[in-house]
């Protein structure tokens, strides 16, 4: 047994039978006629297809009954003809004259035989010459020859349906044409233009495998089914950006979303180990906040925090984590961004300082914590939102730092200080010791002052209070 998919082939090289398989053959074949398969020609069958029934049911259905019809009322009006004719001689039995009137109905287009039955003692019957055709191919009539109210007899007529016939054959010829020229048609349509747009497709598939080959790898299929997936893929970007702006508080300003996506945009996907600085605050007065305020007003209140936040981060280059309240310094090229780190973080303290002074109402109470060191920094996407990631030693330093729960200061891991310049513009005193699970001990200290840019950063954070309070 042979199957498609193994088809063999029996070629004599030299005498000798060689086995060839022509699977290559098949999948040549397959390839070549790629061009059927595509939704187009599943549009185009099913519009003739529709087309087909309702010229069935609008035409051919409705003119053949109409024929059909007209055939019947035919045969009724040449019988009935009949039996008033042939009164008159059935009445004196004249033989003659019957069988010229019923030759005569004979010679009539379509009929095939016309006949009488008398009712009289001797039973005459009288018929027409038939002709060539058979009468079991026709249809019988009949109509009762009265004269007055005695029944003389019946007339019998035999019609021909070689009318109907070739009405039906004509139909269905013109309905087999009509399908074929219009499938002709479609292939042809459909043929060119997909010769066409694979012509096209052809040089862009070029730039793609040259440019890029890990896109072009993606594609397949008919070259409108490549063009699709084609720009499936670039719209993917910007999808995720506007899934991104629509997961955004809207009670954020524009111009925080544009720093947020712009933040998010120096993460690179395949992510990175490197020497990175985190400065994070914490609210120590969670409950009481909870108390003060309804949480639409708690919700805005907090919205302001979180843009403070982002206003810092662009500041001294740095991007804001999922939490909100998390900054990471160092993703982009900056021998300093350990001393921006620490800088951003006393502009915060200003900044909640100030604005904490010019209103009666609760605020919230921040502790700050700033660490430094080796972590792996990348990117992951949840609900097609791009989200920056930070896990290593610097992150589980600051998580120590923030269970200290610091309130109105600034505490800094000892891997900060050891950095040369942040170590010569800073004044810190060590506040404690921390045994880390590892047995490893952390020195905590606490910034007392910075020796450089203070007007600057006062400055700053008066600038970040007004922003607040807008």
């Amino acid at each position: 047994m042979i199957f498609a998919t193994e088809l063999i082939t029996i070629e004599l090289r030299g005498g000798t039978p060689a086995i060839v398989s022509t699977k290559v053959f098949y999948s040549t074949t397959m390839k070549t006629l790629n061009w059927i398969f595509q939704p187009l020609t599943a549009i185009a069958l099913s519009m003739l297809v529709m087309l087909n029934a309702i010229f069935y049911f609008t035409w051919f259905q409705t003119g053949y009954d109409k024929l059909k019809q007209a055939h019947q009322q035919l045969g009724n009006s040449l019988v009935k003809h009949l039996a008033f004719e042939t009164i008159a001689p059935l009445s004196s039995e004249d033989r003659v004259v019957l069988s010229n009137l019923l030759n005569r109905f004979a010679d009539e287009p379509f009929v095939l035989m016309a006949s009488i039955n008398a009712e009289t003692d001797n039973g005459l019957h009288l018929s027409s010459s038939t002709k060539q055709q058979s009468v079991e191919q026709g249809d019988e009539f009949q109509f009762p020859i009265h004269f007055s109210n005695e029944l003389l007899g019946t007339a019998h007529l035999v019609l021909s349906r070689d009318r109907l016939t070739l009405w039906y054959s004509q139909a269905i010829s013109s309905w087999v044409i009509f399908n074929l020229i219009s499938l002709a048609s479609l292939a042809a349509f459909i043929y060119l233009k997909t010769h066409v747009h694979e012509r096209q497709w052809h040089k862009l598939d070029q730039q793609l495998s040259q440019q890029l080959p890990e896109i072009a790898s993606q594609l397949s299929g008919t070259a409108e089914q490549k063009l699709t997936q084609l720009m499936n893929l670039l719209n993917r970007p910007i999808t995720r950006q506007g899934e991104l702006m629509k997961q955004i508080q809207t009670q954020v300003a524009d111009g925080d979303t544009e720093r947020l996506i712009e933040q998010i945009a120096l993460v690179s996907n395949e992510g990175s180990y490197q020497e990175i600085a985190l400065v994070s605050i914490q609210c120590q007065n969670w409950d009481e906040l909870i108390r003060s305020y309804p949480a639409n007003e708690l919700q805005t209140l907090w919205s302001h925090y979180e843009s403070a936040m982002m206003r810092v981060s662009e500041l001294y280059s740095g991007i804001v984590l999922p939490d909100g309240f998390t900054l990471v310094f160092g993703l982009v090229d900056d021998d300093e961004f350990v001393f921006n780190s620490i800088c951003a973080a006393r502009v915060i303290q200003l900044a909640l300082q100030q604005y904490a002074a010019r209103s009666s109402a609760a605020k919230p109470v921040f502790g700050i914590a700033i660490s430094s060191g080796p972590a792996f920094v990348s990117k992951t996407h949840k609900h097609g939102i791009p989200l920056p990631l930070v896990t290593g030693d610097a992150e589980v330093w600051l998580s120590q730092l923030r269970a200290l729960q610091p309130t109105d200061q600034i505490i800094m891991a000892e891997p900060v200080l050891q950095d040369e310049h942040a170590n010569k513009n800073i004044e810190a005193s060590l506040l404690r010791d921390i045994t880390l699970t590892n047995g490893h001990r952390l020195e905590v200290w606490e910034l007392d002052r910075l020796t450089v840019n203070d007007d600057l950063l006062h400055s700053q954070a008066r600038t970040l209070t007004t922003s607040m309070e807008l």
